[in-house]
């Protein structure tokens, strides 16, 4: 602003700062994107769009297979007498439940050191927003609370769908739950070899 010779009261310099701070980070994003050849959109639809279709397709054929009569009226399963009727005891539900709200709850564990000094600047700044008066829009905790509503929603159907539906749920869950675990796991030791090979800014500056 002094390079600018820009004389303004405090909070409209805090204004066209925070303005140009945030059309300077746009640009360079379009510019990582278009150097890197991303496209967010694609990226976030092509997991629901794949993925999507197979569940519920596996979904309706068990479902139609639990349809009397079948041959899963003489199977059972832990708490399921039959995987042709819902859980009587709502174990199962309840399981999966738990699974689909861990899936949402443990992405944090997986982080590094450098990404939680990141989020307490961020908390900071967003508390600063908050008193000058701001609204803030958080994407990440508008859909981690629906995610939330949907684990609770995934117990209610799940007591009235057959067992052999209940039981697949439950496994497709577990098996996206530990997956999600070491990707994240995976990716923090990608970040922690990259961080440990930069130099510290006090070593460059020694230099």
């Amino acid at each position: 602003m002094k390079r600018a010779q820009v004389r303004a009261p405090k909070e409209e310099l805090q204004i066209m700062h925070a303005k140009r701070v945030k059309q300077l980070l746009t640009d360079r994003r379009t510019q990582l994107l278009s150097e890197h050849r991303c496209r967010p959109l694609p990226t976030m639809l092509i997991p629901p769009l794949t993925q999507l279709p197979l569940f519920m397709g596996f979904s309706v054929v068990l479902n139609r297979l639990s349809q009397s009569p079948t041959p899963f009226d003489s199977e059972s399963f832990f708490t399921l007498s039959t995987l042709a009727h819902a859980d009587p005891t709502a174990t199962l539900p309840i399981a999966l439940g738990f699974i689909t709200l861990a899936n949402v709850e443990t992405s944090r564990w997986f982080i590094t050191d450098q990404q939680r000094e990141r989020e307490k600047k961020v908390a900071k700044w967003k508390e600063e927003r908050l008193s000058q008066g701001h609204t803030i829009l958080e994407p990440q905790k508008i859909i981690k609370s629906a995610l939330r509503l949907v684990s609770v929603g995934r117990i209610l159907v799940g007591t009235m769908v057959p067992g052999g539906v209940i039981l697949y749920w439950v496994t497709s869950a577990t098996f996206g739950l530990i997956q999600t675990w070491i990707f994240d796991y995976w990716e923090m030791r990608r970040k922690k070899h990259i961080s440990q090979r930069q130099p510290s800014p006090k070593a460059s500056k020694h230099q």
